[in-house]
């Protein structure tokens, strides 16, 4: 089985943030749920993208999974594309829109297929948040953004940091990339390696970390946040040191 295979199989048997509601699945409380818990743990997500920029503007979201951030784009005005490799959370998605009667189109399509992704016309944003470092083939990837942004268009997007608490506990064998086990791919990258992908092509306007889980896993499964002891001992100004300079999350703006 190829690399890519097992990447799709793997998103498949578990759409990201799948288990981050209780009711049942596919239903307006599941999806409220869902984009509560997220936005609750990850905050820096809604300043991060600026959903209400985009507004009467051609987004393109690369691995939309099950629509949390592509109902802020359609809620706030965007003309809004969803690609992902998961048939499963290209349904969910789309039950999504249904439900919040929301107007938006997702494909089964793969950004390293540059054939297809023009059939998608231009976008003035590609967006992508946890998703491209999943994929072996990211300089192609970039490539294509490249090919399919309008002139001055934005690339905005988020990749696991090397610099950070996670990727150290992950090093120590004392944590994983994700969640669920067994993750197929993953990589990390430092900032420098950032820019020498982007190369020639893009402008880096902005790069900066943010995010590190502290919660008990199990506490959280259950709905409560609560800091794991090392994380409650300290005071809020070092929590927020290890965010901005240990963050697992790289935010970039090009």
């Amino acid at each position: 089985m190829s690399i890519e295979q097992e990447i799709k199989d793997y998103w498949n048997r578990q759409p990201c943030n799948v288990k981050h509601g209780t009711s049942p699945v596919g239903t307006k409380e599941f999806f409220e749920e869902v984009t509560a818990k997220r936005y609750r743990a990850e905050p820096h997500n809604l300043d991060f993208p600026k959903f209400h920029e985009w507004r009467g503007k051609r987004v393109l979201e690369i691995g939309c999974g099950i629509g949390t951030d592509a109902q802020q784009f359609a809620q706030h005005g965007a003309h809004y594309v969803g690609i992902d490799l998961s048939t499963e959370s290209l349904e969910l998605s789309r039950k999504r829109f249904e439900v919040f009667e929301l107007e938006g189109e997702f494909h089964n399509v793969d950004m390293t297929d540059l054939e297809a992704l023009k059939t998608l016309g231009k976008f003035d944003l590609v967006y992508s948040y946890g998703v491209i470092h999943h994929f072996p083939d990211i300089e192609k990837i970039i490539d294509n953004v490249h090919s399919i942004l309008n002139t001055n268009g934005q690339f905005k997007f988020m990749v696991y940091a090397k610099n950070s608490w996670k990727y150290a506990m992950i090093r120590k064998g004392l944590d994983q990339f994700e969640a669920q086990s067994d993750c197929p791919y993953a990589e990390a990258f430092t900032s420098d390696e950032i820019h020498e992908l982007l190369g020639k092509k893009f402008t880096v306007e902005r790069l900066r970390q943010a995010h590190c889980f502290m919660y008990n896993v199990d506490k959280y499964k259950q709905g409560k946040f609560e800091l794991e002891p090392w994380f409650e001992a300290m005071p809020e100004l070092m929590r927020e040191a290890v965010r901005e300079y240990l963050g697992w999350h790289l935010l970039v703006k090009a």
